[in-house]
């Protein structure tokens, strides 16, 4: 079973109503079921158009996940995915799953990522690629860091990639969001 995350939209103006990325969280628990995938869809959407125009690039990941998983051909289908994360001192480091040959920030330098203390209050973090899998996270704003998040709004759009070309997806390392 593959399925499509849903894309960026403006659902609500409201900042504090926003829940897609809610959304889309719940919708990565279905890959805990076996023979399924999903496709992101954060570099294609529109956030003014719920029915955004780019159906083929869709088409063709949904396609890419049925070849190599049910036809065994050897391509690149699934998107880098939040593994887990750990603290040293004031940086969060993320590590990702399917990064391929790594990971590439595209499109800005602005990269989506957020990080928080104990308080839960996230602060826009700068970001840097180390390796080929990791993310290390830091700001001034927050000095022992415990949660990390990643295009976590309606309008998020992906600027972080894997060598095949293929968006990150939100997460959130909380677990009570």
């Amino acid at each position: 079973f593959y399925f499509v995350q849903i894309a960026p939209f403006m659902y609500d103006k409201n900042l504090e109503d926003q829940k897609s990325q809610k959304i889309r969280e719940a919708q990565k628990v279905g890959l805990e079921l076996t023979r399924t995938g999903m496709v992101v869809t954060l570099d294609i959407g529109n956030n003014y158009n719920i029915h955004p125009g780019k159906k083929r690039e869709v088409g063709e990941r949904l396609s890419n996940l049925a070849l190599k998983n049910d036809y065994s051909i050897n391509i690149s289908a699934e998107s880098p995915s939040y593994k887990n994360h750990k603290v040293i001192n004031d940086t969060l480091i993320i590590r990702f799953d399917y990064v391929e040959l790594g990971l590439v920030f595209k499109n800005s330098s602005k990269h989506g990522f957020e990080i928080a203390g104990s308080n839960k209050k996230f602060y826009k973090a700068q970001a840097e690629i180390k390796e080929k899998n990791l993310v290390w996270l830091f700001s001034k704003s927050v000095k022992e860091p415990k949660y990390a998040r990643y295009a976590w709004s309606d309008t998020s759009s992906a600027n972080l990639f894997n060598s095949e070309g293929l968006p990150a997806s939100s997460f959130t390392t909380e677990s009570n969001y």
